[in-house]
């Protein structure tokens, strides 16, 4: 009696072929994502943007009983005419005390290197940087990516005006690349995504508002120079969770260090106060409607963003992890799961 198991059938040529095209497909796609990454993290900025805008929209359609049309018009006009008095009141001054701020860097430097030892201070960079770029490199970095934020932030308004003009537009695109049974779960995850990053977006706003102002009256107080560069530079990089304030707080520290005296250590008071207020106090009361990400999840996660997508994707990190997080709640957990979520 022949007890060899039976054999199993072969696949046919087609169904390899039809395999293998697909994970051709999903590599064309990676590299296609990789080349145009300046894009889609531009195009990912604009999105932010048409949330925002769509939400202040919303607002004013609300209150005023406005068409949707007219009132993204009218919330456009509000943002770019907020933007641009800022620009006119403190434009100039912040770009005196940008440039003033870069002139200190390098005797804060030297001050740090006499307290801390040179060789010991260059140990540390060699190791925090093993690429041979040392922590001044690095703060200088910091100061000229918020310099290119701030202009880049012109462009992300611009396509998020663009956006937020017909978003059911984009939304019918992306329902016609979906399968039939797919649209409307799309659809729902869709609006999900937008109602938490909108939530994200309006808490991390708060947030940053309140870094600032609190940076820029603690440092005045102290007598610190250059307080409103270091406060926008505080307030920019809030917008980075969790590292964003250690980022800020490197060029405060090595300006303290040049005010002499017992003022580096109430400059150090001054960035931990605010810190710890916004991030026990403002940042959890502004954040209670939006998705709860354990902080070591969001670290890990931004230190592979920067890793994949460079310094603006880090400064991207917040809002992308957020985006990850729904897709895996909504997608993985809810749908291919059936899990619901306390």
């Amino acid at each position: 009696m022949d007890r060899r198991p039976p054999a199993r059938p072969r696949m046919s040529s087609r169904r390899v072929a039809r395999h293998a095209s697909a994970v051709i497909a999903i590599l064309v796609a990676l590299a296609a994502v990789w080349a145009l990454k300046p894009v889609l993290l531009l195009l990912f900025s604009a999105t932010l943007v048409a949330i925002i805008l769509d939400g202040v929209a919303r607002k004013l359609t609300k209150l005023l009983h406005l068409p949707h049309g007219f009132a993204l018009a009218i919330g456009a006009l509000l943002i770019v005419a907020l933007i641009g008095g800022i620009s006119l009141l403190f434009g100039r001054e912040l770009v005196n005390q940008l440039n003033q701020l870069i002139g200190l860097i390098p005797g804060g430097w030297h001050d740090l290197s006499e307290r801390v030892g040179e060789q010991r201070l260059n140990g540390i960079a060699e190791k925090l940087a093993p690429s041979g770029s040392s922590i001044f490199s690095i703060i200088q970095g910091i100061v000229t990516v918020v310099a290119n934020l701030l202009s880049a932030l012109l462009l992300a308004l611009l396509g998020g005006i663009f956006l937020a003009t017909q978003p059911r537009t984009y939304r019918k695109g992306i329902r016609l690349v979906l399968p039939q049974r797919w649209e409307d779960r799309a659809d729902d995850v869709l609006g999900e995504i937008g109602s938490t990053l909108r939530a994200w977006l309006r808490g991390q706003l708060v947030s940053m508002v309140f870094v600032g102002v609190g940076i820029f009256t603690g440092l005045m107080i102290v007598g610190a120079p250059s307080p409103l560069a270091l406060a926008v530079i505080a307030a920019l990089l809030g917008f980075v969770p969790v590292i964003g304030p250690l980022m800020a707080a490197a060029p405060g520290v090595l300006v303290g260090l040049t005010m002499g005296g017992d003022a580096i250590w109430q400059v150090i008071l001054v960035y931990f106060i605010v810190q710890q207020i916004d991030g026990n106090l403002v940042n959890p009361m502004v954040m209670r409607h939006t998705v709860k990400i354990p902080p070591a999840v969001t670290m890990f996660s931004l230190f592979a963003i920067g890793a994949i997508l460079g310094s603006t994707g880090l400064l991207l990190g917040g809002p992308i992890t957020v985006l990850v997080v729904v897709l895996v709640r909504e997608l993985w957990i809810k749908g291919a799961l059936g899990k619901t979520l306390d």
